[in-house]
């Protein structure tokens, strides 16, 4: 018997017309492992909460069909009874942790199911244990990195014993090294314990390599239903819904290759094919502001890239042209003992895209919050337009610094998408024809005619971040900051997003300022950036020469584009290596 078995299943919220899911039938089997993709909004998040039992119990709307869990249908069960075969770990870890200490936290779903206080010893040790986080009981909550939290997040799941393991984005606020950590621990518990497991997310690149099978949604409907060998053998109906494909699986496609690699190794044995005659792995070069990166990190303006260190301004700069500006910042949050910023200085030119870059809790927020006066320095002294922010408050920038913070719902406040982005020009009493004017340029400019009357806490997490972004944009912003924009969104709207902002801020000669993990965006998009490690600024120039440096990379917790490792990989090995391998079939 299947471990899941979904049968006609609809669903739809009460403050929505169209349904969000749309007759989806699929089987589950136990110990398999599926990757669940598909647009922002699609659906995703609605299906997972239907199999823990969320929807119906905790939620509104219509429900018809079937969700069975071992033979059971989920509907007709109490949500107590599911929680302990099916867990779910959410997007966002600060959204299922309430307690201060670890042990507390992993302990309230124990004592609610009233396990004697033994077992919960035991269990939260053990739990501590899978996760990686052994001696942390009673550590707290508030003290741990993003990548840390997810884990305790985690934790709670594991402590109940699922069956099942759902888990809606679980990567999508970490750095790379802490995706690494948490996909390896899922990985462990999929392959050592045979828990099921359905990842929901859009980084396809870190999670097919582990997966046994793909879920393509698109508008409610299961559109794709393949194992890992077969799914990505076609890339036309994930080009069509806008929906990254594997970086390898691409490169394949595109060379001709009818294989389709997942990890280096895999991607090696297939390229060892020469193409045409060549006997050069031919990978594509990566696009930038600057120019051409080339898969192996040099520069197609120059063979030896001129690597700029942190402490050498990159450009000297008319000082007319400055519209931001750190000065030996440093900062410490109250009631704490160590620096969160240290000494770091840099300038802003108006027309510039700005990558801020580093791992989880290198400061890359706190960075950007003194950028619109939300925090004041310790030391030293931040520059916006003239301004100095420690004598100014963050009323005094409005209109001209925008921010949308990683967490859109800090910002989400009207009743429909359209009172968001009218709420703006409407308090800088903008007369109801220039409101109205903006809000018809915004709406399509952000892919949100269609959900114009919807509530905001009914969208998907991406679309809310579009919501946001665009409520923040309405007032053209001289300085727009972005806290991690990719959160959240599916390939196609990430590009869209940013391909605006790239066309109209550097029309206007107006200025973006991003903090990401997204090594691709920012090779794409930024004409600089700024690496941060504990707090220190390492780097501060091209992203070209920033990314060519592994050393550098590694500082900050940053994983170059798969096809560039492969290139540096190929170059460190010796053709000998390969002689033994089995030729591959085009």
């Amino acid at each position: 018997m299947a471990g899941i078995e979904i049968e006609n299943l609809h669903f739809t919220y009460p403050s929505r017309n169209a349904s969000t899911l749309g007759g989806i039938d699929a089987e589950v089997n136990a110990a398999t492992f599926i990757l669940l993709t598909g647009p922002t909004g699609c659906g995703k998040s609605t299906l997972l909460r239907t199999i823990n039992g969320l929807i119906p119990h905790a939620s509104g709307g219509k429900l018809s069909g079937s969700v069975r869990v071992n033979g059971t249908i989920v509907a007709e069960q109490p949500i107590a009874v599911t929680c302990q075969q099916v867990g779910l770990l959410f997007q966002n870890p600060e959204e299922q942790l309430f307690c201060i200490i670890v042990e507390d936290e992993i302990a309230f779903g124990l004592e609610n199911l009233g396990l004697p206080s033994h077992e919960i010893d035991r269990r939260i040790d053990s739990a501590l244990m899978q996760v990686g986080l052994p001696g942390f009981r009673n550590r707290q909550i508030a003290s741990l990195s993003s990548g840390q939290k997810q884990r305790v997040a985690l934790a709670c799941v594991c402590a109940m014993q699922p069956q099942i393991l759902l888990l809606d984005e679980p990567t999508s606020y970490l750095d790379p090294q802490a995706t690494r950590e948490i996909l390896e621990i899922i990985r462990d518990l999929n392959k050592k314990l045979g828990v099921t497991v359905i990842v929901a997310g859009h980084q396809v690149n870190e999670i097919a390599p582990l997966c046994d099978r793909v879920w393509l949604m698109d508008t409610g409907e299961l559109v794709s239903d393949l194992p890992i060998d077969q799914a990505f053998i076609d890339l036309k109906p994930y080009t069509r819904l806008g929906v990254q494909v594997p970086e390898l699986a691409e490169v394949a496609a595109q060379f001709g290759y009818t294989e389709r690699p997942l990890t280096l190794n895999h991607a090696l044995r297939v390229f060892s094919t020469p193409i045409q005659g060549s006997n050069e792995l031919r990978l594509p070069q990566h696009e930038t502001p600057n120019g051409l990166i080339r898969s192996d990190g040099s520069s197609s303006e120059d063979e030896s890239p001129d690597v700029t260190s942190a402490s050498t301004p990159a450009n000297p700069v008319d000082p007319d042209d400055v519209l931001a500006e750190a000065q030996r910042v440093v900062f410490r949050y109250p009631q704490t003992s160590v620096d969160v910023l240290k000494d770091i200085s840099f300038q802003v030119k108006r027309g510039e895209i700005v990558a801020i870059m580093g791992a989880n809790g290198s400061g890359k927020t706190t960075l950007l919050l003194h950028l619109i006066a939300l925090l004041r320095p310790s030391g030293g002294q931040v520059i916006i337009d003239g301004q100095d922010t420690r004598r100014c408050k963050p009323r005094h920038l409005a209109g001209q610094v925008g921010i949308v913070f990683q967490n859109p719902d800090l910002l989400l406040q009207a009743a429909t998408v359209a009172e968001e982005i009218a709420f703006g020009p409407k308090n800088f009493k903008l007369s109801r024809a220039e409101v109205e004017e903006r809000l018809g340029e915004i709406l399509p400019m952000f892919d949100l005619q269609t959900l114009k009357m919807e509530a905001p806490y009914a969208l998907s997490r991406g679309q809310r971040q579009r919501t946001a972004v665009a409520a923040s944009f309405s007032l053209y912003p001289d300085l727009l900051l972005l806290d991690e924009p990719t959160t959240g969104q599916d390939y196609y709207h990430l590009q869209q997003l940013m391909q605006m902002l790239d066309s109209t801020m550097k029309a206007q000669n107006k200025t973006v300022i991003f903090c990401t993990h997204d090594v691709h965006l920012t090779l794409k998009y930024a004409t600089r950036v700024l690496l941060l490690h504990r707090g220190a600024l390492i780097f501060d120039g091209c992203p070209d020469a920033a990314f060519a440096d592994p050393e550098r990379l590694e500082h900050a917790s940053l994983v170059p584009p798969l096809t560039m490792q492969l290139r540096r990989f190929q170059n460190d090995t010796s053709p000998s290596s390969h002689e033994n391998r089995p030729p591959r079939n085009r």
